[in-house]
């Protein structure tokens, strides 16, 4: 009894959303040793002149904790559980296609800001390897965001970080991957809308995780589910020397419990050492 008094202090529960909301966000982390202050300036850090992340990271239903506590303690593993963690992820996500050079030794980042000349974004984890860079766009209860024109956003979340990864991977002559990392398989998230046009996809929803299905959708369109990638081919259009049939070869789908076991693994392996 005293022990779910004391944990009562360190949390609440939200009532709209059923998430659990701690006091210190550091308890919402699974943190490395001597990490801590790395996870400070990663809390505080602004975008669009806004410091979003030190109240939402307290939340349980963040993207960013989980994603931070998954792939910081990827990167500060070394030897062989490191390398088997991410030949693993690389198989799940592409469905055993030919590791990249230069990924299993990359330098994993979380948070990272990528792009230029107004278009920018935040990458929720990106691994920079001498000759690849991989944008890892994580996703849990929410839904990617679409294209705003009015709100001078003319790409939806897919696209956009599609075409920031491409411009910084041609800037520093590397290869491109892109991958989503969602709370379960495309083929179930898209089973939350069955027969979907594009115009529903195209119009604003009310977000939350019925609306996940969106995700599912803008990545098939965009890979080609349907055998042409010329809705992947028109986002890129005025970006010179891109192969969209080979952009879309690039693209790949993870979902949280590949991640959560791979680290996992990894982390007992490394104890073993």
């Amino acid at each position: 009894m005293n022990s779910v008094i004391k944990q009562s202090h360190r949390f609440s529960r939200s009532n709209a959303s059923g998430a659990v909301v701690y006091h210190d966000y550091r308890d919402n982390f699974a943190i490395w040793p001597n990490r801590e202050a790395a996870l400070s300036q990663f809390v505080r850090q602004t975008y669009g002149g806004r410091r979003h992340k030190l109240r939402h990271t307290k939340s349980s239903n963040s993207e960013d904790a989980l994603t931070w506590s998954c792939f910081d303690t990827l990167d500060n593993l070394t030897g062989a559980p490191r390398t088997s963690a991410l030949t693993d992820l690389w198989a799940l996500a592409f469905d055993g296609s030919p590791i990249p050079a230069g990924f299993l030794a990359g330098k994993i980042w979380v948070g990272k800001k990528y792009g230029e000349n107004g278009e920018e974004t935040e990458v929720d984890a990106s691994v920079e390897g001498d000759r690849v860079l991989v944008f890892i766009e994580a996703k849990l209860y929410s839904p990617m965001s679409l294209a705003d024109h009015a709100n001078r956003k003319p790409y939806d979340q897919i696209a956009r970080k599609l075409r920031v990864g491409l411009k910084e991977a041609q800037r520093t002559g590397k290869d491109f991957y892109f991958v989503i990392l969602d709370i379960a398989p495309k083929e179930i998230l898209r089973s939350l809308k069955p027969g979907a046009s594009l115009r529903d996809a195209k119009r604003k929803s009310r977000g939350g995780f019925a609306s996940k299905w969106l995700t599912a959708y803008w990545f098939s369109r965009y890979k080609g589910a349907r055998g042409s990638v010329s809705p992947l081919r028109a986002i890129l259009k005025d970006i010179s020397g891109v192969d969209a049939t080979a952009i879309a070869r690039h693209m790949g789908w993870l979902t949280w419990s590949d991640v959560y076991k791979a680290v996992l693994r990894a982390v007992i392996a490394s104890r073993r050492g």
